[in-house]
């Protein structure tokens, strides 16, 4: 029974390391940065621009702006700015369906 337990626990373990590898931001590349819901597009362009970055998109329904940046430090800048998560763009287009 231990045996099936540990099995589970590394299964599960390497599921959502695969996951983080899969989603972790590349630089250079667009960036989907994910703020608290409710929040407004002005207070997202905001935060994206203080992070010293170019905003491409922002999805107003669901709080995320698609946006670029290329300087060093640019994740933990957004993530400073108020994001409560911070992944590649093209990751967060699979699992949301969006083909823009």
């Amino acid at each position: 029974m231990r045996e099936i337990g540990f099995g589970l626990v590394c299964g599960i373990a390497m599921a959502v390391a695969a996951l983080l590898i899969a989603a972790w931001p590349v630089p250079g590349r667009p960036i989907a940065a994910y703020f608290p819901a409710g929040t407004a597009s002005a207070e997202i362009a905001q935060a994206v621009t203080g992070a010293s970055g170019s905003l491409l998109q922002i999805d107003a329904g669901s709080s995320v702006a698609f946006t670029m940046g290329e300087r060093d430090g640019f994740v933990s800048a957004l993530y400073g700015a108020g994001a409560w998560l911070v992944i590649d763009a093209a990751f967060a287009r699979l699992c949301t369906g969006s083909s823009r």
